[in-house]
């Protein structure tokens, strides 16, 4: 029988709406060289690594939950497309032709990816452009975009693809057949696990206090609503995108003067930045606290093999103070915010993600994108995955940047998906375009408050303080 999607998968892809379509990806910009052909003899040959890029999703009857099935008319010149950009090929039209392919909702009765090369940017540089649903994207599946990049630009021409040749297609009584079976089992499961604790009284109090921890974890969720902001409203099919290109360099920087991490460093400036960007259209924010749905890491469980065990993440509401104020003393509030709620695990424990050593940045990205949709009471999503400092290509084609984004989902019209690369940080921003008009003065915005920062700080070493938050203060609007 066809492979079952697992319970998330199959939430996230009924979560899909025409005006909230949950794919993720990104786009990648390559030095002058690569040509549409490479692309393609890259991907046909390493496709057979990643066996969902040739399945598609079909429902089972009786509600037994959907499956993937070979696509026994699987065509990659429908998943791999050809474009170009008008001269100049500058990164505003790259960004309005990306706002295009991004509002594209997926083709559900095809395998649920595709890539794009566009060739024409200034200077001769090709962009690839990927999407993929995130039923198909996160931890327990491949990375497709990953397979094309090689770690060296003299690297071997992958090797013949096997043949492949699809499995037979379930008629409709099969999957209705497996579907009555596969309630059965259920129901014989739970069962089996009712009478088990019946018989366990240690096992019995052990779920009952397990369930008390997520009601109560989930009462605390709800009691932080998201506040009224200019950028939550109903979300229309249309989006914008954009990005900002920051100095990996002087994060480490703020980092090394204030502590913290990297993440509350990016926080506390997406924080600064959105603030700025409110005041400009008018909005009051003073004392004005907003709710960003960020991942942050936790420690590993208990017990958990170190070696297979590389970082883990639970999505956190987290206030995103937006108010005018000096950018040290926000920073430590964000560092005290997001500390405090990790450790009251404020998130609820079945969102925690095993983050492997070696994930990939749009992996890590799906995986944040998960969590977020599985929250509707925020105001921005915010997504931080670290990438590699050291270069990557593409059939001998240098990659130079890369910048990713994830979906928009409940009313919160504004996503931030941040990715680092080769000593550069890129901010990926995605809009709904009634909500966002103005997506492109946000990048402006980041670049102020990471110098605005970055002075602060490096003021603040110079003075060279008692251990300790600075005395700042609010200022007032």
């Amino acid at each position: 029988m066809p492979y079952r999607l697992s319970p998330r998968d199959a939430s996230v892809l009924a979560l899909d709406t025409p005006t909230a379509p949950l794919h993720t990806g990104g786009v990648s910009v390559f030095a002058p060289g690569l040509g549409f052909q490479d692309v393609h003899d890259r991907l046909a040959a390493r496709l057979h690594e990643v066996p969902l890029a040739r399945r598609k999703v079909v429902d089972v009857p009786l509600g037994a939950g959907p499956r993937w099935i070979d696509d026994d008319d699987f065509d990659l010149s429908y998943h791999l497309r050809h474009a170009a950009l008008p001269r100049p090929g500058d990164a505003a039209q790259l960004g309005e032709a990306i706002s295009r392919l991004i509002a594209r909702p997926l083709d559900r009765d095809r395998p649920l990816w595709e890539l794009y090369v566009i060739e024409g940017l200034e200077g001769e540089r090709t962009a690839v452009f990927r999407k993929v649903h995130l039923a198909m994207a996160g931890a327990q599946h491949a990375d497709l975009f990953a397979l094309l990049l090689d770690d060296a630009p003299d690297a071997a021409p992958p090797p013949e693809p096997p043949p492949w040749r699809p499995e037979r297609e379930p008629e409709a009584l099969e999957l209705a057949v497996e579907g009555v079976r596969e309630r059965a089992r259920g129901v014989a499961g739970a069962a089996a696990g009712f009478a088990e604790l019946a018989t366990s009284p240690r096992k019995a109090t052990a779920a009952l206090g397990s369930a008390a921890g997520a009601a109560a974890g989930l009462a605390a969720r709800l009691a932080r609503s998201a506040p009224r902001s200019p950028l939550n409203m109903p979300l229309t099919p249309h989006r914008r995108f954009a990005t900002a290109s920051l100095a990996l360099d002087d994060l480490k920087a703020i980092r090394a003067a204030c502590g913290g991490t990297i993440n509350d460093v990016v926080v506390a400036v997406s924080a600064d930045a959105v603030g700025r960007l409110l005041r400009a259209r008018g909005h009051e924010t003073k004392d004005l606290d907003l709710r960003a749905m960020v991942p942050v890491r936790v420690a590993a469980p208990e017990g958990a093999p170190a070696e297979r065990w590389g970082e883990g993440a639970v999505g956190v509401l987290a206030p995103l103070p937006v108010m005018a104020m000096d950018p040290v003393a926000r920073l430590y509030r964000v560092i005290g915010e997001l500390a405090g709620l990790k450790e009251s695990r404020q998130a609820v424990a079945a969102d925690r993600l095993a983050l492997l050593a070696g994930y990939s940045p749009p992996v890590l990205h799906a995986m944040a994108a998960r969590i977020v949709i599985g929250e509707q009471r925020h105001n921005v999503a915010l997504s931080n995955a670290p990438g590699p400092q050291r270069r990557r290509w593409l059939a001998g084609v240098a990659l130079e940047s890369s910048c990713a984004f994830i979906p928009l989902s409940g009313d919160a019209g504004l996503s931030i998906a941040v990715s680092s690369y080769l000593g550069s940080v890129c901010v990926g921003l995605l809009g709904d375009r009634r909500a966002m008009p103005d997506l492109d003065r946000l990048t402006a915005f980041y670049h102020e408050a990471v110098a605005d920062l970055l002075e602060a700080a490096q003021d603040l070493e110079a003075a060279d303080p008692v251990d300790g938050p600075p005395r700042h203060g609010v200022v007032e609007e």
